[in-house]
């Protein structure tokens, strides 16, 4: 009689089981665009367009600024991939191919923004496959590194209130927040006491950074979620605190990646409308996501964009002197 583990391998290796997925994926992102479509229908959008005409330049100005600040700390992770990697590539170079992707994964999926893209730019700079590969994986540690640690702290000293249909009680919450906790710290354990420094995974190696270099992963990433929360904060009414903003982007990040709809659309300003929607207006709440969406996603993809055709007209007159 074959294990269970026999089977299961022998399933996932047939051909209808990838194919299966890709349906029952594809299905359910349009069951949630279809949720979303049908809930926008109940939204005051004149409200909403009058609650985006009163939102100073000024303060646009500041979403931007935190924004641009998020985006130069998602760079930053790079530069721990380029010590890593020990490659010669500018630094600078780096950091701009990193944020150059970080807004098309925003808008356009993993796939797109944190594989394809990346590798397309990285592979005219002279990486390989595999180079890349470590590159993006480290990225993507860092960037949900101190995730954990973040919601933890929403969950464990709540500022928000959940709907009461979500079924969950503040003590199971608080429990569910201190388990989070343990993800950080035993990364940190690791890079700081384990004497075992390096693993090979499916032909990777993979090696731990210090402790001091963790802890230094670990503020970075902590830094970009809050200044990424603080250009939501600063479109918001003064009645939102900024701790609460905060839990509801921890909130609506999971979710999104859940969802996978691109760019979470919909799914961020339901979460937050499920969690806030009590301490402002449907249409004033949903005026400042928009805007944030504005400078937080279709701004740096524009300049993603400009940036990126830049990139191949140089690359092409090099090619040809």
């Amino acid at each position: 009689m074959k294990s269970a583990s026999a089977a299961l391998e022998q399933v996932s290796s047939s051909g209808w089981w990838p194919m299966a997925k890709r349906v029952l994926l594809s299905a359910f992102t349009l069951g949630v665009l279809a949720l979303i479509v049908w809930k926008a229908r109940d939204i005051d959008w004149p409200a909403v367009g009058q609650a985006l005409r009163d939102i100073s330049p000024i303060t646009l100005a500041m979403a931007a600024g935190f924004s641009l600040l998020s985006y130069l700390l998602y760079g930053s992770f790079e530069l721990f991939g380029w010590h890593y990697l020990k490659h010669p590539l500018a630094r600078w170079r780096m950091a701009g191919v990193a944020m150059s992707s970080y807004a098309v994964n925003l808008n356009l999926g993993t796939l797109v923004g944190g594989v394809g893209f990346r590798y397309r730019l990285y592979a005219r700079q002279g990486l390989k496959v595999p180079q890349v590969a470590k590159l993006v994986g480290l990225a993507m540690l860092i960037n949900w590194l101190a995730y954990p640690l973040l919601l933890g702290l929403c969950l464990v000293f709540p500022v928000v209130t959940l709907p009461a249909d979500w079924n969950l009680s503040q003590d199971t919450l608080r429990w569910v927040g201190l388990a989070l906790w343990l993800v950080p710290l035993a990364y940190l354990g690791a890079c700081f006491w384990s004497p075992r420094r390096h693993w090979t995974v499916r032909g990777q190696e993979v090696s731990l950074p210090s402790g001091r270099m963790a802890l230094l992963q670990l503020a970075v990433s902590a830094a970009n979620w809050l200044a990424n929360a603080a250009a939501i904060h600063v479109l918001m009414p003064d009645s939102v605190s900024y701790l609460a903003v905060v839990s509801a982007l921890m909130v609506s990040a999971v979710a999104g990646v859940l969802a996978h709809v691109p760019g979470g659309l919909g799914v961020l300003e339901g979460v937050f409308v499920a969690l806030l929607g009590g301490q402002v207006p449907h249409a004033e709440l949903i005026g400042a996501l928009l805007a944030y969406r504005a400078v937080y996603y279709l701004g740096p993809l524009l300049l993603a964009g400009l940036a990126y055709l830049a990139f191949e007209a140089t690359t092409k007159r090099q090619a040809d002197a």
